[in-house]
């Protein structure tokens, strides 16, 4: 009966263990097939955002290919309109900007640049230095502004002012009194690309046109430019627009699935006027 009981024992025994067994499997397929799932989900949305970025390069060529186009009732204009389309499953939202009709950030004497910075919601002191330190950022000169900063400032982190030049938005995040949200409420209107060019109005951004028109938000040709992106005045004729040639334009797409997939891309680009190298590539982000 002892032998019996202890054999009774180990088979209650053996039993509870093959079912722990059973139990530890069943917790390593279900933990395996839920990382497949996590896998094959992970897979379909990164497939879904290759489709959008592919999209969006397509939305790039296309205005390309309306910027470059010989009929002129197909050729689009550099007007900051929002053009919508669709490529395969893709929502497309494309503007052509003229970088010229954008703050140029090389190019700004003080009042400008306050103008630029209340824009950005800076008062006071925060102003001030941010202002000052930004005229330092750009000239070719050592003397410090009073509320600025030059050199000596910014030894002990390595960096040195460029001296007269500024080679993108992003370096902004570099100059004394600048932060993330500042920059980010100013990108969309300046611009690093026409230090040589300069500033022109034909198609400016309105919140460009209030820094550089002495007439600011509320003047006439400000308010004239914010009607006609909103189409409630039409643009001018293409007759009357400034050849491109030579000038930095900015195509940005914006680029949405049904799948809710999404994509930007952004190109600065020179139209040349020639027919063998019709266009340079500036940036491509």
């Amino acid at each position: 009966m002892k032998c019996t009981a202890n054999r009774a024992g180990e088979e209650g025994y053996a039993l509870v263990a093959a079912v722990a067994s059973i139990a530890v499997f069943a917790t390593m397929a279900l933990t395996v097939l839920s990382a497949t799932r996590m896998a094959i989900e992970d897979v379909g949305a990164e497939q879904a955002q290759m489709q959008a970025i592919a999209a969006a390069d397509a939305g790039i060529a296309l205005a390309l290919s309306r910027l470059l186009a010989d009929d002129v009732t197909q050729r689009w204009a550099a007007d900051g309109r929002v053009r919508s389309t669709r490529f395969s499953d893709a929502n497309l939202r494309i503007t052509v900007k003229d970088e010229r009709g954008k703050v140029p950030l090389g190019l700004l004497n003080e009042k400008q640049a306050t103008k630029l910075l209340e824009e950005a919601g800076l008062d006071g002191d925060r102003l001030l230095i941010a202002r000052d330190s930004l005229l330092d950022w750009i000239d070719d000169d050592s003397d410090k502004r009073p509320f600025g900063a030059e050199e000596p400032y910014y030894r002990a982190a390595g960096l040195f002012p460029p001296g007269g030049r500024i080679a993108s938005v992003d370096e902004l995040a570099l100059v004394r009194g600048f932060d993330a949200r500042t920059i980010a409420r100013i990108r969309p209107y300046v611009t690093t690309y026409t230090v040589r060019s300069g500033f022109d109005a034909e198609y400016a951004d309105p919140r460009a046109l209030a820094v550089m028109d002495e007439g600011g938000e509320g003047g006439p040709a400000a308010i004239n430019r914010a009607r006609e992106l909103a189409g409630q005045q039409t643009a001018l004729a293409f007759a009357n627009t400034p050849s491109l040639a030579g000038r930095p334009i900015s195509i940005e797409v914006d680029a949405t699935l049904p799948s809710g997939a999404h994509a930007t891309r952004t190109m600065i680009v020179e139209l040349t006027g020639t027919t063998d190298q019709p266009y340079l590539v500036r940036a491509y982000d």
